[in-house]
């Protein structure tokens, strides 16, 4: 649902939409600070520079170190880090190396099955390094068995680049160092075989997420431009699945709390004509990390809740692998 310039701001501040976080998304980045900084100087005498600069490094250690409502309880300090090193920050979450329990999700499964398919003596390749024909029929026929709401279920699929769960994980696989390309001919690698060997997709699966995360470009071929912000916050939505997905929740509810937190992303993307960037920013948002990531991956369940072919409409609700992925200590 739209948000218009005269209605209540989504953030929840009482003010209209325009007055409010559509200045943030449209004004001057560093607006906000310079007016924290003239309210702290106000009416303040220094004896020196050093002083003054003692009292704007003590306010600015205090305001990052302090929980914020659009970051739903997160410091600045914290959601630095799970921006920018979401893998390298144990003291606020931690990410499995060996699961438990085998992970239920699509992409698990298509990842034992290229495995599988490979096997020790590899398979050949396309002219066009893609997976061949035969195999992409078998996957798909029973990827479609198992996940029927899929808009392609019941298609027969010829090229692997028309199975484009198939096309991800294999692309996927070898940027994880999984698989390799050898005259022809993929291989798996030693990494993989011993993987296997010690713990089979318990320890597959979040090498092929780290990948997915870190070195595929969530953006490919779904022609809404690049947005990598998105795939940058992927954690923050971790945390409010963890956080409120433990019920049913409208997809909108995920991409809302994501724009309040990140205004300044609309302008990372590209105005059309036809819809307002908001409307884009929600449809990428729902797409790149609900579906092709928390979905894909099995940290949540999306489901359908409208015939609508354009607009169509999606709850969303964690599940139970989400926990055993991600340990968090905040």
């Amino acid at each position: 649902m739209k948000t218009r310039r005269n209605d209540p701001c989504f953030c929840g501040s009482g003010k209209k939409y325009k007055k409010c976080c559509m200045i943030r998304a449209e004004g001057d980045p560093l607006q906000g600070v310079k007016n924290d900084v003239h309210d702290l100087l106000d009416g303040r005498s220094f004896d020196s520079m050093e002083e003054l600069q003692a009292l704007i490094d003590r306010h600015s250690q205090q305001k990052n170190s302090a929980s914020m409502e659009e970051f739903h309880g997160l410091s600045p300090d914290q959601m630095h880090r799970f921006l920018y090193m979401p893998f390298e920050s144990p003291e606020l979450v931690i990410f499995q190396r060996v699961l438990q329990s085998k992970p239920q999700s699509k992409a698990a499964f298509l990842i034992s099955m290229l495995v599988e398919e490979v096997g020790e003596a590899g398979i050949r390749l396309t002219a066009k390094s893609n997976l061949g024909q035969k195999f992409c029929q078998k996957a798909s026929k029973t990827y479609f068995d198992l996940y029927p709401e899929s808009v392609m279920s019941g298609l027969s699929v010829r090229t692997e680049t028309k199975f484009e769960p198939l096309h991800t994980i294999r692309l996927t696989a070898l940027l994880a160092g999984l698989v390799r390309k050898y005259k022809g001919r993929l291989l798996l690698t030693k990494r993989c075989v011993k993987s296997m060997e010690r713990n089979g997709t318990l320890e597959l699966y979040p090498l092929l997420m780290h990948a997915y995360i870190h070195k595929f470009n969530w953006g490919y071929r779904d022609g809404y431009g690049e947005v990598t912000f998105i795939q940058q916050s992927f954690l923050f939505t971790l945390y409010l699945l963890d956080k409120y997905g433990k019920n049913w929740r409208p997809a909108t509810f995920y991409s809302e709390n994501f724009l309040r937190a990140f205004p300044m992303i609309l302008r990372e993307v590209e105005s059309k004509f036809y819809e307002p960037p908001e409307d884009t920013l929600r449809k990428v948002y729902i797409l790149r990390v609900l579906q092709r990531f928390a979905g894909f991956f099995g940290l949540a369940d999306i489901e359908q809740v409208s015939k609508d072919p354009i607009n169509p409409e999606y709850r969303v609700r964690a599940t139970s692998l989400l926990t055993e992925v991600v340990e968090w200590n905040l």
